[in-house]
């Protein structure tokens, strides 16, 4: 009271401040990894399983999660990018030595491709929905195509680029010094969980041809490579392991890779 322009407040000596100091400890790279894995499982089973109505007929929960699905992806991609400090906050400095443009333009583009490939998805799928239980035939088998192949081979070839383009952007030095930290049950839930929905979309997608032969020559080029595992390379890695098990033994099982709607898993 009575002062014009009073100046901070500093609290005395022993005592903690009242503000909290979450900006300046963020959650380090191996903890947003996990994240990541984690809502990509999460968000492509909930559009898969919830079915319950929205909005006007024909139109599910469902539907509505897949069209916010890439958006909240990208979200969790951008803050793997500002943990390898390709995305700096406003008020950190830029770094020295920026990455080179190609992993930023996979990236970049790779996340277009993903909200591209899901709103064709959306779209095309539910219509397809509609269609099959009025008994209407596909007309030359135009929605199966759009909903069954481009729309599922965009979406996995999309994180395939950004999975290249977070690796190459590690590898140039983008990740801060100090890599270590994180949970490691959560980043090994992660991880199990992107691995697993790997494998899911390839199977129910019929993207085994795309996604497979990339799990298993990134699992190859990361061991050739070899130590240090770097988080973005270790959370690959491990996804791939996790993905290509899973893959082997439904292979092995159906001598083959049908769909998960095929077999009675998905209704």
């Amino acid at each position: 009271m009575g002062r014009e322009d009073p100046g901070p407040v500093i609290p005395p000596a022993g005592r903690a401040s009242p503000i909290p100091s979450w900006r300046s400890s963020p959650p380090p790279l191996p903890t947003r990894l996990a994240w990541l894995g984690i809502a990509s499982a999460a968000l492509d089973l909930a559009s898969v399983y919830i079915k319950a109505p929205a909005i006007r007929p024909g139109v599910t929960w469902g539907d509505l999660i897949d069209i916010a699905t890439p958006v909240l992806l990208v979200f969790f991609y951008a803050l793997v990018l500002r943990a390898l400090r390709v995305i700096p906050p406003g008020d950190a400095p830029r770094p020295a030595h920026p990455a080179g443009p190609a992993p930023r333009l996979l990236v970049t583009l790779g996340g277009f491709g993903l909200v591209l490939g899901h709103g064709i998805h959306v779209a095309a799928n539910s219509i397809h929905d509609a269609i099959t239980r009025a008994g209407t035939p596909d007309p030359l088998g135009l929605v199966n195509w759009w909903d069954e192949h481009l729309s599922h081979f965009t979406i996995h070839g999309s994180k395939a680029a950004i999975c290249i383009g977070l690796t190459a952007l590690e590898g140039q030095g983008a990740a801060p010094k100090t890599t270590a930290g994180g949970a490691t049950g959560l980043f090994t839930a992660g991880v199990t969980a992107y691995g697993f929905i790997t494998f899911a979309e390839g199977v129910e997608g019929q993207t085994v041809p795309l996604v497979l032969p990339f799990c298993v020559a990134y699992l190859a080029w990361s061991l050739a490579k070899g130590r240090p595992f770097t988080p973005v390379r270790r959370f690959y890695t491990l996804g791939a392991v996790v993905s290509i098990l899973l893959f082997a033994i439904w292979g092995i099982w159906h001598h083959g890779f049908p769909e998960f709607s095929t077999v009675g898993l998905i209704p």
